[in-house]
């Protein structure tokens, strides 16, 4: 399952998050702000990333700590 980089629209794996290399993210419960994929500039997103990390951005909020909530949710969704 995947949680999405709400900065960049990179996919990673939540193991990897969590355990793997925690200190590469920043992070607010689920909701990924930033990413070792992240551009140090501004980034620009498509249309369909900028969907997609807006909507994980929404549910990390709404689920708060729930982090396999929400890679489940975005995974129903077909976001992720």
């Amino acid at each position: 399952m995947d949680l999405i980089c709400t900065n960049c629209g990179e996919p990673w794996d939540v193991d990897h998050v969590l355990h793997e290399e925690p200190e590469s993210f920043i992070r607010k419960g689920g909701v990924i702000t930033h990413c070792p994929c992240c551009p140090k500039g501004k980034t620009v997103l498509d249309r369909k990333t900028k969907f997609r990390t807006e909507a994980a951005r929404a549910l990390g909020e709404i689920l708060g700590d729930d982090i396999d909530g929400l890679a489940c949710e975005l995974e129903d969704l077909g976001l992720v």
